[in-house]
């Protein structure tokens, strides 16, 4: 997997990022084997004000030869930036190719509510 470098506002849109805290000291970790990555940044008090994961699950599968090849069965990006107000604005893509459901979801921008990220 390649480890493109994150900026906490790189998909943020200019008209949003005035509601939102930006990060004075970020973490990034990255699991190969998956493929995952998760980012996180941190306000001057030491809080979190930015979360970042994306990930994606292959399944090996066979074709007619039986030679092997990958599947994507799932892709999720979920990226958030706590606002001004301490309510969250965040993004969440998944996509599949699985089932009569596959394809693309984006939310979009969404304002929630601190329960609805993911602190680990």
């Amino acid at each position: 997997m390649e480890r493109i470098p994150e900026h906490w506002n790189h998909r943020l849109p200019l008209t949003l990022q005035d509601l939102v805290i930006a990060p004075v000291t970020t973490e990034s970790f990255h699991d190969d084997s998956v493929p995952a990555s998760k980012w996180r940044g941190y306000d001057a008090a030491g809080e979190l004000c930015y979360y970042h994961h994306t990930y994606t699950l292959w399944q090996e599968q066979f074709d007619e030869e039986d030679q092997p090849w990958l599947r994507q069965l799932e892709a999720e990006s979920l990226e958030a930036w706590r606002c001004h107000d301490g309510n969250w604005l965040r993004r969440l893509i998944r996509g599949s190719t699985g089932g009569h459901c596959g394809g693309r979801e984006d939310r979009g921008f969404e304002l929630v509510s601190a329960r609805e990220i993911p602190r680990l």
